[in-house]
């Protein structure tokens, strides 16, 4: 807990996005481990929830590129870190027992799937197990698959900003589908 707590201690100083995606990916690990032991911490799960808005805003405010929707993020960042400093200032673990655990054979699962066949949902909830899988087998293997994955949410994510905003989004959409099929390929290579 000690390189958390100094992570957490740089980025109330700093609220440098980087910091913050480290802190979510040590965050991960740790419950990964937890895990493993049939344990959790109620802390790092709040911490990951409090600051996956935060996370999103500064990774689209990169892939979107649009000053209409630059500035809405930013506004929507503002919002939402005021709750995550006071959460993190007063941030401990809080450790329990849990009857969760990660499934060899779900992870093995995973590249048998058709991800060109499913919708965005679909392929959230396969990303957010591929992360699982990856922490807890420690498969490093599954850093690509996360990658392609993650890259096709961000898209999906900047393609939904602009179709509120009214804004084109062919070139998103090109994008996201093309980390999609990056993502199967990779998958039916791995199998």
């Amino acid at each position: 807990m000690n390189k958390m707590n100094n992570l957490i201690k740089k980025y109330l100083q700093t609220q440098d996005s980087e910091l913050l995606h480290k802190i979510r990916v040590l965050a991960r690990k740790q419950l990964s481990k937890l895990q493993q032991k049939k344990k959790t911490d109620i802390s790092l799960k709040q911490l990951l929830k409090l600051s996956s808005k935060i996370r999103d805003a500064d990774v689209l405010i990169q892939k979107c590129k649009n000053n209409k929707i630059k500035t809405y993020l930013i506004k929507q960042k503002n919002e939402e870190i005021v709750e995550f400093l006071k959460f993190l200032n007063s941030f401990s673990p809080k450790i329990r027992y849990s009857n969760k655990s990660i499934s060899i054979k779900k992870c093995k699962q995973i590249c048998s799937k058709n991800f060109l066949k499913m919708d965005d949902r679909e392929l959230h909830k396969i990303r957010i197990l591929v992360k699982k899988c990856r922490y807890s087998l420690n498969d490093e293997r599954l850093k690509l698959l996360q990658t392609y994955l993650g890259e096709a949410h961000d898209y999906y994510n900047c393609i939904q900003l602009k179709k509120r905003f009214k804004l084109k989004h062919k070139k998103e959409d090109k994008l996201k589908k093309r980390f999609i099929k990056k993502a199967y390929t990779f998958c039916k290579e791995l199998r």
